[in-house]
């Protein structure tokens, strides 16, 4: 749904109401107090009618006494009316207000909630500009979508109600003919632009999507950029982007020069009909100066509500073009399910078992009958070429996709059996990429542990031979690392890293090239306090460089997604195959 052109009005509107109907109660309060406003803008009118038909009585002849106790009784009416407007106008803002600010807290905490649950598969497809865009776009959309409702189309239904009835009571069917003729052309001719305008509408809305999405992703990537000198280069693709956005922003707006000047057209041509069908009928004598005037501001007031319902109908297909790119979301379904009644994870061993394992990922075999068995307690490691399978198995670990076929199983049971975040919160991981929040040291590394004491964290820090670093720093562990760590060095992101999975503190331990950004000195000391984190513990461990994986139990050789070989380092480097092909090229790099 999500790449669709056209706007899907009919589940655009339900979700919309889905969030609404929560509050019928606040909803309902808002109606009536509109109602009283526009009730009260009608009365006033009628307040004044009278006022001027008592006035013309009196000056032809009428008892003053009479006169003055009737304005006296009219003044007093609409000193009412003008309390009542008054006391609405507080009650409307205010519980609508708290209806407004609640449905904008529900939309963003679903699409919040639901969004970051869709599968790894939907995030690395999608732009996180865009999804930021959207968001806060549907965030407004609920708003205007409230507020057309609130502030434009129930008063217009409520004053064209009154201001009709109003008419029938002075028994003026031929003006009641007119503004009905009025009403029907104007919404209709406003209708048909607003229609042809949306379509460029969703355009400018892709556009902005796209340029957001360019924005954020050269953002993140500025190192790139400015190592390349590359910044006139970006500075191009963008003003392409922005020129773009900015030429089907224009074409949506130029459809108001046709709208306004339609509209006004309308207009003119009502007040001139109601001219000439009220002043026949004052002459006639059938209604009084009063009645005249009523109906001349009468009209003048439905100018304005027609002019907003307009509006309103421009701003209600803006807000579907919004909601569609939002609502598409939720119509996403989850690649990786959890089955029915899925339990949650209790890791007690820590025995890990590939069993025929076959996974294709976009019409890529990348696995086919895998099998593997990692005992509880024992330090693996995988090593291969590039697109060997090594990260592809850790993925599937995480259920971040579910196999094709076979089954992977922890501890002698179906890791499908358990509800996807329990399963990886009874794992830790020091992945390749070093992921930290814009957030201090210290929370970066109680993230894998929220509740931890204080006396905990620090003893990762020291584990990880990071302590050493955060004393040279003027906050110490209080340091704010910047947008994806991006204060931090390669080495330094890496040791916060090993510290949030040393706290974490998992029975199954998973080290993504776990050293890979440190120099060869910090490496040794890591290694030292990785492995004592290792001892007792079910280890996978996934390098390129061989001279960290001595030590590991079984080493695993992949190649095209099998097992060309599995021994220890000692046995393998004996033995004619892939392993000591790497091996050879490795050692003069990286082994003394």
């Amino acid at each position: 749904m999500g790449d669709k052109k056209t706007v899907d009005y009919k589940y655009n509107f339900k979700t919309y109401w889905n969030f609404l109907k929560k509050y019928k109660p606040l909803l309902l309060l808002v109606l009536f107090s509109t109602l009283i406003i526009e009730v009260s803008w009608v009365a006033d009118k009628i307040v004044f009618k009278e006022l001027v038909d008592h006035a013309s009585t009196f000056f032809s002849g009428g008892s003053q006494e009479l006169f003055i106790h009737a304005i006296l009784t009219l003044l007093l009416v609409l000193t009412v009316i003008l309390g009542l407007r008054v006391l609405s106008k507080w009650i409307q803002q205010h519980f609508n207000n708290l209806l407004e600010s609640s449905l904008i807290f529900d939309l963003k905490r679903k699409y919040f909630n639901y969004i970051l649950t869709l599968s790894h598969e939907f995030h690395i497809s999608h732009k996180t500009g865009s999804l930021i865009s959207r968001l806060s776009r549907g965030g407004r959309a609920i708003e205007r979508m409230t507020d057309i409702l609130v502030y434009n189309l129930v008063p217009f239904i409520f004053q064209f109600v009154t201001v009709f009835i109003a008419l029938i009571y002075f028994k003026i069917l031929s003006v009641i003919i007119i503004m009905s003729a009025v009403i029907i052309v104007f919404i209709a001719f406003g209708l048909w632009i607003t229609k042809i305008r949306s379509v460029t509408y969703k355009k400018f809305d892709d556009a902005d999507d796209r340029e957001k999405g360019m924005i954020s992703n050269f953002f993140t990537n500025v190192d790139a950029i400015k190592y390349f000198g590359k910044e006139k280069n970006i500075q191009q693709r963008y003003n392409e982007a922005n020129t773009t956005t900015r030429n089907t922003l224009l074409q949506a707006w130029n459809y108001h020069r046709w709208m306004d000047s339609g509209q006004y057209f309308i207009l003119g041509l009502g007040l001139i009909a109601i001219i000439a069908v009220t002043f026949k009928s004052f002459l006639a004598g059938s209604i009084t100066l009063g009645t005249l005037i009523f109906v001349y501001t009468i009209y003048g007031n439905l100018t304005g509500p027609l002019f907003q319902i307009v509006d309103a109908i421009k701003t209600f297909y803006d807000t579907m073009a919004d909601f569609q790119a939002l609502f598409a979301y939720g119509e996403i379904q989850q690649t990786v399910k959890d089955i029915p009644n899925a339990r949650k994870a209790t890791v007690k061993h820590g025995q890990i078992a590939f069993k025929n394992v076959s996974f294709r990922y976009r019409d890529r075999l990348i696995l086919k009958n895998f099998t593997l068995h990692i005992p509880a307690h024992k330090k693996i490691a995988l090593v291969g070429p590039s697109g060997a399978g090594k990260s592809t198995i850790i993925k599937l670990l995480y259920r971040f996709h579910d196999v094709e076929r076979g089954q992977i199983l922890l501890d002698n049971e179906d890791i499908r059996n358990f509800e996807q975040e329990s399963l990886r919160s009874e794992l830790s991981i020091v992945p390749q990429d070093c992921i930290l929040f814009d957030d201090t040291i210290y929370n970066n590394i109680a993230f894998s542990k929220p509740h931890a004491s204080r006396q905990e964290v620090l003893k990762a820090i020291k584990l990880s031979q990071l302590d050493q670093i955060i004393n040279t720093f003027p906050e110490k562990e209080n340091t704010i690392v910047g947008e994806r760590g991006i204060k931090l060095s390669g080495g330094e992101k890496q040791r916060v890293s090993i510290a949030r999975a040393i706290l974490a503190d998992k029975k199954i331990l998973v080290l993504d090239e776990a050293t890979s950004s440190l120099d060869s000195e910090t490496e040794h000391a890591i290694q030292e306090a990785l492995e004592i984190l290792m001892k007792g513990r079910t280890s996978i461990i996934i390098a390129h460089r061989l001279s960290t994986i001595m030590k590991a139990d079984y080493i695993v050789v992949l190649s095209h997604g099998k097992i060309e070989q599995i021994d220890t380092h000692r046995n393998l480097i004996k033995k004619d195959g892939l392993y000591r092909k790497l091996w050879s090229l490795q050692k003069g790099g990286y082994i003394e």
